[in-house]
């Protein structure tokens, strides 16, 4: 396209010239297009598009054309900051400083790209020193506030969260996050915050605050509670070591901190918890559940099997429990008592989606296609407008030898969910199978792009 632009413009400049003029007086000829600018040009447009392999190639040949510019290097890291690829991205963002990249750039980048790995002692350094040269950039404030709530220094997450809205009045993630960490001691600031955020997290804890009464513990306990479903760990251990600290007995407060702990890469401090939880109330079904579901997480489900049961003992008509210990038989090899627990699941759950998922994902992680595809037809016909279900029950059918039909189930996921990467690794298997080699290769791209398989 580029060149057929070019052509054009190249003709339009070539018209016939008046009579009586010369054609070389007036014939103009265009500039000539720098391939380094182009480069870079085409892989912003690629990077915008989610076409990330693509976009790498552009930024790493305009590199090759002008070794001593970090632009391209810069760009790279951004772009894998985007596809979750935190090693590469310093590696690029490292090229880019030895090239002479403006530090606060630097700073900033490396700040999202180590929060992206989880250091977080890094985030706080690299934050700051962006934050010197431009102290209003919000998203390191952002960066920084939850390195500071990782280190266990919410005082100074506050901090941020309430210069963030100096700066913007209305940063919703602010609001929600300042008004997270005000429920310990200013539950009708918090509340205020938390009805300006108006995210689902936010208005969930606002309600829990209306009705949690004037316990602090169960107050904080549910605040924790409530961050874990939204997929927040680093607010529920903040609001569970509040709970805890105030009601060291509080045997559920103890075992959801020990959960969000595991979330948050503290394996060690997590089992503390959870054991803690189980000597307090060894008939509590949440503790014992949370401690076997640790240990089987951790491989070893000897240690989870007495766990595991004593929760189902304890509530025998939780599905749930039931797919823990479908879970826990597997992992000891007994698959018969596995499909025992996933049909009494099922049972007690004829109607519940999740349930069938893990069902269906159970069965056909293990190549057992029949279950498989049974369950996530089930799953199907429980979610059609669900692009995983359709995934699932795509991948069953290819894996029963019915590419026709998986082909069918696949698009409509795509359809459903264009992110959805495992759909378009699905396809290209289907496709490659099928001999369509050219839609095999497009879908496997995608799903690369989608950074699910780098």
């Amino acid at each position: 396209m580029r060149h057929a632009l070019l052509l054009l413009l190249f003709l339009t400049a070539c018209a016939a010239p008046a009579p009586g003029v010369s054609a070389l007086a007036t014939a103009t000829v265009p500039p000539t297009a720098d391939p380094f600018v182009l480069l870079l040009g085409e892989g912003d447009a690629q990077a915008a598009m989610g076409a990330r392999t693509a976009a790498e190639g552009s930024y790493r040949a305009a590199a090759a054309l002008r070794p001593a510019d970090p632009a391209p290097h810069l760009r790279l890291a951004r772009l894998y900051l985007d596809w979750g690829a935190a090693g590469e991205g310093l590696a690029a963002l490292e090229a880019a400083r030895e090239l002479g990249a403006a530090a606060a750039q630097v700073d900033a980048l490396a700040a999202d790209l180590y929060a992206l790995q989880g250091d977080w002692e890094a985030v706080l350094a690299s934050g700051q020193a962006a934050l010197e040269a431009n102290p209003g950039d919000v998203a390191t404030r952002h960066r920084l506030a939850l390195a500071c709530l990782a280190l266990e220094r919410p005082a100074d997450a506050r901090i941020h969260y309430r210069a963030i809205l100096a700066l913007d009045p209305a940063d919703a993630l602010a609001h929600e996050r300042l008004g997270i960490l005000l429920t310990a001691s200013e539950t009708v600031t918090a509340s205020e915050h938390l009805r300006a955020a108006a995210t689902p997290l936010a208005a969930d804890i606002a309600a829990a605050l209306e009705t949690a009464g004037d316990d602090p513990s169960y107050r904080l306990a549910r605040v924790g509670q409530l961050c874990l479903a939204h997929g927040q760990p680093l607010f529920a251990v903040w609001a569970l070591q509040e709970a805890v600290a105030r009601s060291p007995a509080y045997a559920d407060a103890q075992a959801l901190l020990g959960q969000a702990l595991a979330q948050a890469g503290r394996s060690e401090a997590a089992l503390e918890h959870l054991e803690a939880a189980v000597r307090l109330a060894p008939d509590s079904a949440l503790a014992r559940s949370l401690l076997g579901l640790y240990h089987l997480q951790a491989g070893n489900p000897e240690a989870a099997r007495p766990h595991l049961e004593a929760a189902y003992e304890l509530q025998p008509e939780n599905p749930y429990f039931c797919l823990d210990l479908a879970a826990l038989y597997a992992g000891l090899g007994q698959y018969a008592a596995a499909d025992i627990w996933l049909e009494e699941a099922t049972r007690l759950a004829p109607q519940d989606a999740a349930v069938w998922e893990a069902v269906a994902r159970f069965y056909l992680d293990r190549a057992m296609v029949e279950q498989g595809l049974g369950a996530a037809q089930t799953l199907v016909r429980l979610a059609p407008q669900s692009a995983m279900a359709h995934d699932l029950a795509g991948w069953g059918y290819f894996l029963a030898g019915r590419p026709a039909d998986a082909e069918e189930n696949l698009l409509r996921a795509v359809a459903l969910d264009p992110t959805l990467a495992p759909a378009y690794f699905h396809l290209s298997q289907v496709y490659a199978y099928l001999g369509q080699d050219e839609q095999a290769q497009a879908a496997m791209q995608r799903a690369v792009d989608l950074g699910a398989y780098r």
